[in-house]
């Protein structure tokens, strides 16, 4: 049998006093302004938004969504772009706040096509509109209109009146 000695409790109760150290990875983002031919691009209207996409998007006949970062002015500082499949396409919110917080926006635009050619919005296309408002809402990034673009037309959803119920 062996008996703790004086030097031995003492040792354990100052051990027990001392502060956890704890090694865990540090993250910093930082910005980095890359040179680009691209000139500032004001949105003002839903037509804007269409001749951006339109540009941008692919010209398959799968559902593309756009998410279009807008600095203070309007202009469009980014845009991420994502495909899907012939009638939908993924969007995660954690993604969408993910590039929108990190390209620095003040706002944003959504923009989706309907390949089909459906000018009317679907009860998925409103329910993703409603949970990124929301979120948009909290973290003080508005969403500023999400666009339904066809062969033929372009529908802003924040002209409808189901807009102002969300």
């Amino acid at each position: 049998m062996t008996f703790a000695t004086q030097t031995d409790l003492f040792s354990a109760e100052q051990a027990a006093k001392q502060p956890k150290s704890y090694a865990v990875q540090k993250y910093r983002l930082t910005y980095v302004k890359e040179n680009s031919s691209f000139n500032r691009i004001r949105i003002s209207s839903r037509t804007d938004v269409a001749d951006f996409c339109t540009q941008y998007l692919s010209p398959l006949p799968v559902e593309n969504v756009c998410i279009i970062a807008l600095d203070t002015g309007n202009n469009i500082i980014g845009y991420e772009a994502l495909e899907g499949a012939t009638n939908q396409c993924a969007v995660y919110p954690t993604n969408v706040f993910r590039f929108l917080l990190t390209s620095g926006a003040a706002s944003f635009i959504l923009a989706h096509n309907h390949p089909g050619g459906s000018s009317h919005a679907s009860e998925a296309d409103w329910k993703l509109t409603e949970r990124l408002k929301k979120a948009g809402e909290l973290l003080d990034l508005p969403l500023l209109d999400h666009i339904l673009i066809t062969e033929t037309a372009c529908i802003s959803l924040r002209e409808s009146s189901r807009w102002g119920r969300n």
